[in-house]
């Protein structure tokens, strides 16, 4: 079994992208346009009960997730590989990094969930767990991530987007596992290269101050940069600012062979 996925690029060097709680691997479709795919090849994925992948079981959890990207590295041929993970697979992304330890080269960690699993309001939960079976929970849970600021055609896209492209059980199972499975003590002190994307317009926990206090100090090969003028999804909001991020830090951590 090996997870969906498509190649774009022809640089040497492999970056596996994967997407969020809500979305695919066309998330990153426009963004996708400003990539350094000279020297890098990118493999979009889609993860087990999204997309492509939506016939493939599992448990739906970190750990499945990591092993699951590991197995298409090896697939690929990549023995070492950049990570990149928004929102849920930024959790995703660093239990690649705890599993794969020295075969991730770097990873950027978009809006990302933490390692010590999801955290939000006992309010925000409720409203994440109504927007896996509701369209009207799923809008305010759109319009909150927007920092109420890109109205109802967006939040109706991304309501599209969402449910055309996820199976319902996958959805509601990496909710909690991503909730209960954290692995910060596992990780903690990781000299893994990161960056962390934060948008400006994010809520808690996504906000720069919060990643301040836990990125910052758990990661020492750590960076922070700020999208302004965007919120939780910088590479739709903001996709040329953001690829130009995304490339500058992949620059600095290529391979040295």
């Amino acid at each position: 079994m090996v997870l969906a996925h498509e190649l774009f690029g022809s640089g040497k060097e492999g970056v596996i992208v994967m997407h969020d709680f809500y979305g695919c691997k066309d998330t990153w479709t426009f963004a996708r346009n400003f990539f350094n795919t000279k020297d890098f090849t990118f493999a979009f994925t889609e993860v087990r009960g999204y997309g492509h992948s939506r016939h493939i079981p599992g448990e739906y959890s970190p750990a499945e997730a990591s092993s699951d990207i590991l197995d298409l590295a090896d697939n690929l041929g990549w023995a070492n590989f950049h990570v990149i993970g928004h929102s849920m697979s930024g959790m995703l992304a660093q239990r690649v990094m705890l599993d794969g330890n020295d075969r991730v080269l770097s990873a950027i960690l978009n809006t990302p969930v933490a390692a010590s699993g999801l955290s939000f309001s006992p309010e925000g939960f409720a409203l994440i767990e109504e927007s896996i079976e509701s369209n009207e929970a799923l809008v305010k849970a759109f319009n909150a991530l927007a920092g109420e600021r890109l109205g109802k055609e967006w939040a109706e896209f991304k309501v599209r987007q969402t449910r055309s492209n996820r199976l319902k059980k996958a959805q509601s199972e990496y909710f909690k596992n991503c909730r209960d499975q954290g692995f910060l003590s596992e990780i903690n002190g990781i000299e893994t290269p990161t960056l962390v994307i934060i948008g400006e317009h994010d809520m808690e926990p996504f906000t720069l101050s919060t990643a301040r206090e836990t990125f910052a100090k758990w990661y020492p090969n750590s960076e922070i940069e700020v999208c302004n003028n965007a919120a939780h999804y910088p590479q739709q909001e903001t996709p040329v600012y953001f690829a130009k991020l995304l490339n500058a830090f992949l620059a600095k951590h290529q391979s040295k062979d």
